[in-house]
């Protein structure tokens, strides 16, 4: 504890000379820089161009403050480049600097660069900026409270107060920090860089922020690309928008056979429904282990609510949404307990981001819309963190003509999901109504990620990206789709058993689905993709009466799933030393290596379990 508390120290000591350096070195409108090269996770390399650029804090209301916003300029590789692309991070308060060496960036930068100078930059108060407005702490809600409304809020308005007041006294003008000011830091970055135009590609906050600074400033801007949109009057979400989005996934889940007979006829939403009518009557008690505690966890109709849509949609994993549904539907409510206890510790909010959306606000039409939602009787109170806090982060308030929809000539492509559970596809439809040349793509089943998902999965899409990014004409299509999600095969009855008690370690329902038929070397992909046989299962959970009886029915030891772990990869995997003995004893073999080269083992020294390591040395 006292080596974390240095440590912050440490951390804040630099923010604050990062502050001090801002004020009393910055050269407003100077760009300073150096080059750089930068390594991607997969070893791949790109020469960037890094400085810092100083402006204003508040333009409107100058004192005399300056900050600065840190940028990455890659240089073109085309003779004849097109017009510049500024890349815009999602948030508000995302850093694509940080995250330039992550394979998704990199690869999408590197992309446009054959073709346009490509510029990365951290937003006002954020990443790499400075200053970077972050706040320290948290707050705890006892263990023996349930959540509540009342203890959150006071948690979270405490922590936002403290948190905006620890900047306003290192004069931060926090009202600065909104996204009319980030869209002028753009045009200033621009003029800096003698671009006569720049062309905007942004996602999530990214395209609210590049369509307002199309409205601001429409002749520097040639054309933008937005996805995931969250138009101007978007900050807030209304519940049935991501009801719709629920429906969408439900109805494809429904229709595949490996839930035909899972799903009650009624659909997984009157499911959902039905589970939060009986929790609300009658709450939950659920034990979780939390370190070497037993603790007990009430679940209420808020708990529920807070896991309504947990990992939804997702493209990698397609099961976990509704086996979730239906797990509380027949009475285990696990992860909505351990939902709700990770919910008891409160983390401090990042002011810069808060300032933002609070500046960005709701309209009163939007608010009355968002109020008289009935969806909010399935989904909750989607707007907590705006709801919750309003009056502390209301710096300033950029007005209902700021949350109008942008009308515009520009050149501009939306790209969004059907399947986008962070900004609902309703947003795309609202914003692309008052754009003169504007044109939206439906992603068919595609998530917040959908402009990522077709670059790599729709082979047409990148050489329209292309022809875009040129200004040639382009015959956009309304819809594109992505490859077919994969769903498992339907099993017997019997195979889903063994596989469940595999894993919860139930012995008798694993000996008579044995002796029923179940495949005893079945690969479960129900819930990932590498899969897990039997074995796997009991050995990651250490159920060894169930590893016995495996293997006594033949169960193959050192059978690998499609990630290359062996059982005893698993069991060491998940420190079950005593499971390692008798995988051990029963002749596995411990020099098998998986798809990342890695024995049994390398993860124990990974684990940093002595006991293990010792027995497989």
């Amino acid at each position: 504890m006292r080596l974390h508390s240095i440590v912050v120290k440490v951390i804040w000591m630099l923010f604050i000379s990062q502050l001090s350096f801002s004020q009393e070195m910055g050269k407003r409108y100077e760009l300073t820089s150096e080059i750089k090269n930068i390594t991607s996770e997969n070893d791949k390399m790109i020469t960037v161009e890094a400085g810092l650029f100083y402006v204003p804090e508040n333009r409107a209301h100058d004192t005399g403050r300056t900050i600065a916003i840190a940028y990455y300029r890659i240089k073109s590789k085309s003779k004849n480049p097109a017009t510049p692309i500024f890349l815009l991070a999602g948030g508000p308060g995302g850093s694509y600097i940080n995250a330039l060496p992550k394979e998704e960036l990199f690869s999408e930068a590197s992309f446009y660069s054959h073709f346009a100078d490509v510029i990365i930059f951290d937003q006002r108060g954020a990443g790499n900026s400075i200053p970077n407005l972050v706040c320290d702490g948290s707050a705890m809600i006892p263990l023996q409270e349930m959540v509540s409304k009342d203890n959150l809020q006071h948690a979270l308005r405490n922590l936002a107060t403290e948190c905006s007041n620890f900047w306003k006294d290192k004069g931060v003008d926090l009202s600065a920090y909104n996204t009319d000011e980030s869209a002028s830091d753009i045009d200033d970055l621009r003029k800096a860089f003698h671009y006569e135009q720049i062309m905007l590609v942004g996602g999530s906050y990214g395209s609210h922020l590049g369509l307002h600074t199309i409205r601001k400033f429409p002749k520097s801007i040639a054309r933008g690309l937005f996805h995931g949109i969250e138009g101007p009057d978007h900050t807030w979400d209304v519940p049935s928008d991501h009801l719709h989005v629920l429906k969408r996934i439900s109805q494809k889940v429904e229709t595949t056979e490996y839930y035909k007979e899972k799903i009650p006829k009624e659909g997984l939403i009157a499911v959902l429904e039905r589970v939060i009518y009986t929790i609300e009557k009658n709450p939950k008690e659920v034990i979780l282990k939390k370190g070497n505690q037993e603790v007990t966890v009430l679940v209420d109709k808020r708990a529920v609510q807070a896991v309504a849509m947990y990992k939804a949609g997702k493209r990698n994993n397609p099961l976990a949404w509704p086996n979730l549904i239906l797990s509380m539907y027949n009475g285990d409510f696990t992860k909505a307990a351990q939902i709700a206890l990770n919910g008891h510790q409160v983390p401090a909010p990042n002011a810069m981001s808060n300032a933002m959306d609070f500046a960005s606000g709701v309209s009163d039409q939007r608010r009355l819309k968002i109020k008289n939602d009935t969806a909010s009787q399935i989904l909750g109170d989607i707007n907590y963190g705006y709801t919750m806090r309003e009056g502390i982060w209301n710096e300033k308030d950029l007005g209902n003509s700021f949350r109008e929809n942008i009308q515009s000539d520009v050149p501009i492509l939306l790209v969004h999901g059907t399947w986008d559970t962070s900004t609902a596809i309703e947003n795309a439809y609202d914003v692309v109504s008052t754009l003169k040349n504007g044109h939206l793509i439906e992603v068919i089943e595609g998530t917040h990620n959908a402009l990522y998902e077709l670059f790599e999965l729709n082979p047409i899409f990148p050489e329209i990206v292309v022809r875009f990014i040129q200004g040639h004409p382009v015959d956009f299509p309304d819809t594109l789709a992505l490859p077919e999600i994969i769903f498992p095969k339907k099993e017997t009855k019997e195979q889903e058993d063994l596989w469940d008690a595999s894993i919860s370690g139930d012995f008798e329902k694993a000996k008579k689905s044995i002796d029923m038929g179940a495949n005893i070397n079945a690969l479960d992909t129900r819930t990932s993709r590498s899969g897990r046989r039997p074995l796997h299962w009991a050995a990651f959970y250490g159920h060894n009466k169930i590893v016995q009886l495996l293997l006594a029915h033949g169960a193959a030891i050192n059978a690998q799933n499609k990630t290359g772990f062996t059982p005893i990869h698993h069991a060491v995997e998940n420190n079950q030393k005593h499971t390692v003995v008798l995988l051990i004893e029963a002749n596995a073999v411990i020099s098998i290596v998986n798809k990342n080269g890695k024995k049994p083992i390398d993860i124990a020294i990974m684990k940093k379990n002595k006991a293990i390591i010792a027995l497989l040395k």
